[in-house]
């Protein structure tokens, strides 16, 4: 022991000044960090609070894709964790973190037919500020597992034309499978909705 004190006092006082400093900084964060751990476990959760389900925009496409595809059942805000499971690897065990690349992620609109509840198609409407690259590893994730996905740009309004657009030969293959479907007329004329979700009413 007597041989390191020897060399501690030969170092220069810098030296010296600086490794207890050192390991006063070390004593301390080894003192403080459970402290911190504690503190932040203890700290009460903030009580949830309700918000709106759907944008406007979205609300107003969700209405539009009814009036189109009266035929199908619309479901809004999926998870794809409802869509998607993860793949099995040989010899590997599965793991919870498995499905985490997509267990967040939520699908916009998902389309199914009641008869059958296979899911027909997924749309995603893009965002003005959302990130590309997202979008195209999102795209990729449900085309891989065979999904159809239908994207509808931020500059599209949301109105009975778009969605018409977007989805009408979906719309078009159904009437043709099954002629006497039930389904609601289009509309003549603007929708009266459409201007109070887009913005010009």
């Amino acid at each position: 022991m007597s041989y390191y004190f020897d060399q501690l006092g030969q170092l220069p006082l810098g030296n010296l000044l600086l490794a207890i400093g050192t390991l006063v900084v070390l004593r301390f964060a080894i003192w403080i960090a459970p402290r911190i751990r504690q503190g932040i476990r203890d700290r009460p959760a903030p009580v949830p609070v309700s918000k709106p389900f759907l944008t406007n925009r979205k609300h107003a496409m969700l209405a539009a894709l009814e009036r189109v595809l009266p035929m199908y059942r619309i479901h809004a805000q999926v998870s794809m964790g409802a869509l998607l499971a993860p793949g099995v690897i040989p010899g590997r065990r599965p793991r919870a973190s498995d499905s985490d690349a997509f267990g967040q992620r939520i699908v916009d609109f998902v389309i199914v037919d009641p008869t059958s509840s296979s899911v027909v198609a997924l749309i995603e409407m893009d965002e003005r500020f959302a990130e590309p690259d997202d979008d195209r590893e999102h795209e990729a994730m449900t085309t891989r597992a065979g999904y159809q996905m239908i994207r509808i740009s931020s500059s599209d309004r949301a109105t009975v034309a778009t969605a018409q657009a977007a989805v009408g030969h979906l719309r078009d293959s159904a009437l043709a499978a099954t002629p006497t479907v039930a389904r609601l007329p289009m509309p003549p004329h603007v929708w009266p909705l459409e201007g109070r979700f887009n913005g010009t009413r």
